[in-house]
């Protein structure tokens, strides 16, 4: 132990006596490092914004949707679907049908291109997130059984078309159509005509006759609990494939499968990133290998002296592979502080939370020590295989 705490005194002594050629030695531990910080950070804030907005839309959700074939002469309607929801309690609480396009919505002498949805009453329960009122109320059963010319509208329209005035109860055209406001939906985006508030909603039903498309391709289901989502898709598969007797032109997923799928995905794309921002840390390494031969041709005559007076080889090679050992580690903590700070900043200018990983964090610090160790001992190997006579003799 006092060997290494000597080696470590005599190491810190030669670094800062040589600080400015320290500081650039370090330079590339200290980039490498902050680079695996900053893009992991980055990487793992995207993953989160993106997971965290699926799983807006409910991690018990249920999507299917059929490709209607030709060939094919059976087809899934809501008779079906509904027969599904009430044979299988234990596994789905809710269904709704859904149709979407895009239509003109005027009022007054104001006028847009809209995003249309249609659902049953039912679609509330499926995606309370996305069902969310500030006035009025949702489509209800009565509106689909009457086919009614009801919908409700996005905070745009409100804005835009009624002077931000509550417009339930006033009316507005879809496609020369007219049609009453019953709801008002809570702003989500920045009431923009290009955003998610340009929407309006009407029922399924009413959808059919409105936009003429006599088949559904689209259904939404809620699992009655997050546990049993896999064996509801796996059902529901089932049951589709019997009733058009054949296992394709349709897909069922969930929402907890594409949340698992993009993990894995973004989980690669991160370790890739890092790999790749730890080529920096190997260049660094060079910087550290090229810094100590240098170092080691320096002090050869310190060397001479200290086997003449009773240094083993051990001793030297300790010494020298400590001084690599301790800039690639101050390169690494310096890394890290900078990683940390510039991570943080790089998101408040991109306009997202960035994740500091703790385990790239830790990792990337093992791997400096490492790289310390490994482009050190050559150097260190060298200066301690000086003969003694002939480090003297050197000038």
């Amino acid at each position: 132990m006092g060997k290494l705490i000597q080696s470590f005194k005599m190491s810190m002594k030669s670094i800062l006596g040589n600080k400015g050629r320290s500081a650039l030695t370090m330079l590339g531990i200290i980039i490498g490092v902050a680079s695996v910080i900053i893009l992991t950070g980055i990487g793992g804030g995207a993953t989160k914004a993106i997971s965290d907005s699926m799983a807006e839309m409910g991690t018990k959700l249920i999507t299917v949707n059929m490709r209607f074939m030709r060939s094919s002469t059976r087809t899934i309607d809501v008779e079906d679907m509904q027969e599904f929801l009430d044979e299988n309690p234990d596994l789905v609480s809710a269904m709704s049908p859904t149709l979407s396009s895009s239509v003109t919505s005027k009022s007054g002498n104001v006028n847009s291109t809209t995003s249309l949805s249609a659902y049953a009453s039912s679609y509330s329960e499926i995606q309370p997130n996305n069902a969310k009122l500030e006035s009025g109320r949702f489509i209800s059963d009565a509106d689909i059984a009457n086919r009614s010319y009801n919908c409700i509208v996005g905070s745009y329209i409100k804005q835009e078309m009624f002077g931000g005035l509550d417009p339930v109860g006033e009316t507005i055209k879809l496609n020369g159509r007219k049609f009453t406001i019953v709801g008002c939906y809570e702003e989500s985006g920045d009431s923009t005509e290009t955003s998610a508030d340009n929407k309006v909603t009407i029922p399924y039903t009413t959808a059919i006759r409105f936009l003429k498309q006599a088949r559904i391709s689209t259904f939404y289901f809620a699992a009655a609990s997050e546990e049993v989502v896999e064996d509801a898709v796996e059902a529901l598969e089932n049951f589709i494939t019997k009733k058009l007797g054949s296992d394709m032109g349709f897909s069922v997923s969930s929402v907890a499968e594409m949340i698992e799928s993009l993990d894995e995905m973004t989980a690669t794309m991160t370790t890739m990133l890092a790999g790749i921002a730890a080529i920096s840390l190997v260049v660094g390494g060079i910087g550290i290998m090229n810094i100590m031969t240098v170092t080691v041709s320096e002090r050869t005559r310190e060397i001479g002296i200290r086997k003449a007076i009773g240094a083993r080889t051990t001793d030297i090679l300790l010494q020298f592979l400590i001084e690599s050992i301790v800039l690639s580690g101050m390169g690494g903590i310096v890394g890290i502080v900078f990683g940390i700070v510039a991570c943080g900043g790089a998101g408040k200018l991109l306009g997202m939370e960035t994740v500091i990983q703790t385990n790239m964090v830790f990792m990337s610090f093992i791997f400096s020590i490492i790289i310390g160790v490994f482009f050190g001992i050559a150097p260190a190997r060298r200066a301690a295989k000086l003969h003694p006579i002939e480090a003297l003799r050197s000038e």
